[in-house]
């Protein structure tokens, strides 16, 4: 995918979890929007049970588009990206 990328994946201290923390930031077009989804997927089924909703979803952190002038919830949900409108 082109556009930036800045990312940090760290292992937390308590290591009883086997927990790791990763934080991302990277520019996509809408085009790579299903590519993006594919690992977004991939990475929330890799989530513990504590990271689940009640109805199995995963929040992985928030999108903003360009123009945007707040973040929206980045939600996984049943295997797929459910993308703010």
């Amino acid at each position: 995918m082109d556009g930036a990328l800045v990312s940090v994946l760290l292992r937390k201290q308590d290591t009883r979890r086997n927990a790791w923390a990763l934080t991302s930031r990277q520019e996509i077009h809408p085009d790579d929007f299903e590519r993006t989804g594919e690992l977004l997927a991939w990475l929330a089924s890799k989530a513990g049970d504590s990271h689940r909703g009640p109805d199995g979803s995963v929040n992985l952190g928030w999108t903003r588009f360009y123009e945007g002038g707040q973040p929206e919830l980045l939600v996984v949900r049943d295997g797929a990206v459910i993308w703010p409108s």
